[in-house]
């Protein structure tokens, strides 16, 4: 079997509201997207558009400098 170069992967749980599972389910199937693809798809932009507050309060000087998260 060939070396495969994708990153190690985590599994997680959440828990959400049902209704807000089921109309990621109906964009799920408009987009044509299993289910794993669906999951990494919110988790990837949630992270981008949180990222995005986060650092717009740090440039604002809404978190102090000792708790960045650039390096």
């Amino acid at each position: 079997m060939p070396k495969k170069t994708t990153p190690k992967m985590v599994q997680t749980a959440v828990s959400i509201p049902e209704p807000l599972y089921e109309a990621a389910k109906r964009i799920q199937a408009m987009e044509g997207w299993n289910e794993s693809e669906m999951h990494r798809v919110f988790w990837e932009k949630g992270f981008a558009l949180h990222l995005q507050g986060t650092l717009a309060r740090y440039q604002l000087g809404l978190i102090p400098e000792a708790q960045s998260t650039a390096e």
